[in-house]
């Protein structure tokens, strides 16, 4: 890894000739803070007994991140603005050729930025490049040919940019929420309120950097061992995505006035593997799940329908149910595994049992058309909805794929046997909760999380490994020392919390 020296012996005498060699360093900061004169945490971890390896880290390339962060801006703004023209042009005209020529040098455009910009160095903006590239591609299908023209064009320039280019809440569900609570929210004091939570992302984001080790270290670690560092690694890059992109995602809505949409619902903390992916990057699922995978054609018309059918008492809900197609909500009345947790969590009725018979969830037993006292009706074919869920998880890992190439410079297939893994896992843990109900009900919940975690922890390093191996979050350790109080840049570290 270039630029990445281990040096075992050495590290925290380099770190004083550095700071004899820069005597005249200010000790406080330009905003009057005084500085540290070395890392507490790593001054911490060695009072308590743990070992520290320090090692060489080039400065982070700051100007150049500057550049390619304002000509980002520029793209993205300079394309809304032609995709806005372009969108409101293409109603004037039935030809087809012109609107599909539209779309597809829009898709075009989005796909090759990545491959026409280069690779600037600076891997976090190198990540992103390609990531909203190919979200944006896949939505412009989403704006210009599943959304209704009433719907797009009822948006403002502002809410036209946050849809092609971030992850909004959608407007039916400001509406509901507006509908229930009987006032309207200010959409930037809400992007406001969840700055607090986007902090402490970055806090545990640039903490979980002190125990992720370089690549030349893991190739002296036992199996074992490497696989909980991928997986802290794996944590922290939860925690890097959730920051970089919540933190732009609420920025982005104060400047606009337009409230966003959560990135992530807390995947750490569900009990299984559906659960996990569809509380993960809601930002991709529902774009994928939309456009790729049987996206309405018609939202509001479904949406009017649903609350005709239901004495307007509900509304279709745009959000993280169903993105893998192994829905368990066929029967009327069904519940989604969302509130099936809920549900148990608070100690009430599973999905699995049966419910009484209501004007709501059934017919009268005796008349045409019966069902069962559940109040459901036979499920759809399940092998169907397993090939759409595969189908899903392997354009995950296809994107994933992508964006590895374009970040890194290489893409060997880890990033897609990852989410294929995890495509069968969910498959064959909704055929189990299928088959076996009764059982799949009495699993406690804390079994349920130990054997999610202990899945993750055996496929981590498929997704992990090629992050480590070009320096990705090397380099993000560079970053987080030109953000940390202290007077002399540190070197790299990195702390062991077992074993050596």
């Amino acid at each position: 890894m270039a630029g990445t020296r281990i040096d075992f012996n050495f590290g925290t005498l380099g770190e004083k000739i550095a700071d004899v060699l820069t005597p005249f360093k200010p000790a406080y900061s330009k905003l009057g803070y005084k500085l540290f004169k070395s890392d507490p945490v790593l001054d911490t971890a060695r009072k308590f007994g743990f070992k520290v390896v320090t090692y060489d880290i080039d400065p982070y390339p700051l100007r150049m991140a500057a550049i390619i962060a304002v000509r980002m801006s520029a793209f993205i703004f300079t394309t809304s603005v032609i995709a806005y023209f372009l969108y409101h042009k293409t109603n004037h005209h039935s030809s087809p050729v012109i609107k599909y020529g539209i779309i597809g040098g829009l898709i075009t455009t989005f796909l090759a930025w990545p491959l026409v910009t280069g690779m600037s160095g600076v891997m976090l903006l190198d990540f992103w490049r390609p990531a909203l590239g190919f979200r944006s591609a896949l939505l412009v299908w989403d704006i210009f040919k599943i959304r209704t023209k009433e719907e797009v064009e009822g948006w403002n320039f502002n809410r036209f940019l946050a849809h092609l280019w971030a992850f909004p809440m959608e407007e039916e569900d400001i509406a509901e929420r507006e509908r229930k609570e009987g006032f309207k929210r200010d959409p930037r004091i809400q992007n406001i309120k969840g700055m607090p939570k986007v902090a402490i992302e970055f806090f545990l984001m640039f903490g979980l950097l002190y125990f992720i080790p370089p690549y030349e270290l893991t190739m002296t670690m036992h199996t074992l061992q490497r696989h909980i560092y991928c997986d802290i690694l794996g944590i922290d890059i939860l925690m890097a995505l959730a920051f970089f992109g919540d933190g732009l995602l609420k920025g982005l809505g104060v400047l606009l006035g337009v409230e966003m949409a959560d990135m992530f619902e807390n995947p750490l903390g569900t009990t299984n593997i559906r659960l996990f992916w569809s509380h993960w990057n809601r930002a991709i699922a529902t774009v994928l799940h939309r456009v790729i995978f049987g996206g309405s054609k018609n939202k509001k018309k479904n949406i009017q329908s649903s609350k005709n059918a239901n004495g307007g008492n509900r509304v279709s809900k745009l959000n993280r149910n169903h993105l893998d197609h192994l829905s368990e909500t066929e029967g009327e009345g069904g519940k989604t595994d969302d509130e099936d947790e809920k549900s148990s969590r608070a100690g009430g009725r599973r999905s699995g049992d049966i419910k009484p018979m209501t004007a709501t969830n059934g017919k009268q037993a005796n008349g045409k058309g019966a069902k069962t006292a559940a109040g459901s009706k036979s499920r759809s074919p399940f092998m169907p909805k397993a090939i759409a869920a595969l189908a899903t998880f392997a354009m995950s890992g296809i994107f994933h794929e992508h964006i590895t190439y374009f970040t890194l410079g290489f893409a060997n297939g880890e990033n897609f046997l990852f989410f294929l893994a995890n495509g069968f896992a969910t498959v064959i843990s909704t055929w189990f909760k299928r088959t076996y109900p009764k059982i799949n009900d009495k699993i406690p919940s804390p079994v349920g999380f130990l054997m999610l975690h202990a899945f993750l922890l055996a496929v981590c390093p498929l997704f992990c490994s090629p992050f480590i191996r070009s320096g990705f979050f090397v380099q993000m350790e560079a970053l987080k020392y030109e953000m940390l109080p202290i007077v002399s840049r540190s070197r790299g570290s990195f702390v062991y919390l077992f074993g050596e």
